[in-house]
């Protein structure tokens, strides 16, 4: 099991060339395609929902403002595939033609339409699917949501800070749960290149992860993991979790992601909100 696909999500917002630069380095890494794919607004589908009840004026107005955004984040996606990409001489296919097994390539895929729904359309046919974080811009936090939820693949958000090397120390959130246990799955490839591996589990009241059956596991895919427990704050998961992943130098957290419905998140919080809005390292999650 490796990573052949491997979907990045260039919205033409501030910091996508760092979710960018980390697809292109896991390309390399595992020498896998990768595609960039930019989500045009089809701003007539939008119209009807946001403009209802404003004067035709008014609506005229918000279209040429919504095509000038649209407009602006296209020209944005495509200048950081020239700069990232066609500048550096990377091997470029097109987005239609025949993969290559085991080679690394980068290709550029135009849509428009609602970025959640095309976004998860390509994401259930990637290995991966590499977003920047949520919080940096409030359309993509319902691209995250519905990728992580309903595509049946791994994400991995990539915070504004450059990410480097991505997989060489790696921090498993262990919590015994269906969510982390298809999350470790799903990292297995990194896992198995990893220098590092620590198995994170929390000394809660009621919990019953063991975190040694978790190393066994791995030991039986050659993957040489160590234990490591902490003692969180009631109510700070999520803090305590980022914290111990710095402490083990970790460049790469592995967590199941959403444990509870998205409107019980919503509400309540809960580790994974906490981690998306703060974490400094990237993050592979599963749902």
């Amino acid at each position: 099991m490796s990573l052949a696909e491997i979907l990045v999500v260039v919205d033409g917002a501030p910091g996508g060339e760092v979710a960018l630069d980390a697809a292109l380095h896991l390309g390399r890494k595992f020498h896998a395609r990768v595609e960039v794919l930019h989500v045009e607004m089809d701003v007539e589908s939008v119209m009807p929902v946001v403009g209802e009840g404003m004067s035709a004026a008014a609506i005229e107005q918000m279209m040429r403002s919504l095509r000038a955004d649209a407009e602006a984040r296209q020209a944005e996606a495509k200048r950081l595939f020239q700069e990232r990409v066609m500048a550096k001489k990377l091997p470029v296919v097109e987005p239609d033609a025949e993969p290559v097994a085991g080679k690394f390539a980068v290709c550029y895929r135009q849509v428009t339409g609602r970025q959640a729904e095309a976004v998860l359309r390509r994401a259930r046919l990637a290995d991966i699917t590499v977003l920047g974080g949520p919080g940096r811009d409030g359309g993509m936090q319902a691209t995250f949501d519905t990728v992580l939820f309903d595509s049946g693949r791994p994400l991995l958000m990539v915070p504004a800070a450059p990410a480097g090397d991505i997989g060489a120390t790696v921090a498993v959130a262990w919590n015994r749960s269906c969510e982390s246990v298809r999350a470790v799955h799903a990292a297995l490839p990194f896992l198995r290149q990893a220098k590092s591996v620590f198995v994170m589990t929390a000394r809660e009241e009621g919990a019953d992860a063991e975190p040694s059956e978790l190393c066994r596991y791995l030991a039986a895919h050659g993957i040489a993991a160590r234990t490591w427990a902490f003692s969180p704050e009631s109510g700070k998961m999520g803090e305590a979790l980022l914290s111990e992943a710095a402490k083990a130098h970790a460049d790469l957290l592995v967590m199941g992601g959403y444990g509870h419905s998205r409107f019980r998140e919503m509400v309540l919080g809960g580790a994974t909100r906490g981690i998306l809005a703060k974490a400094t390292l990237p993050v592979l999650m599963m749902h």
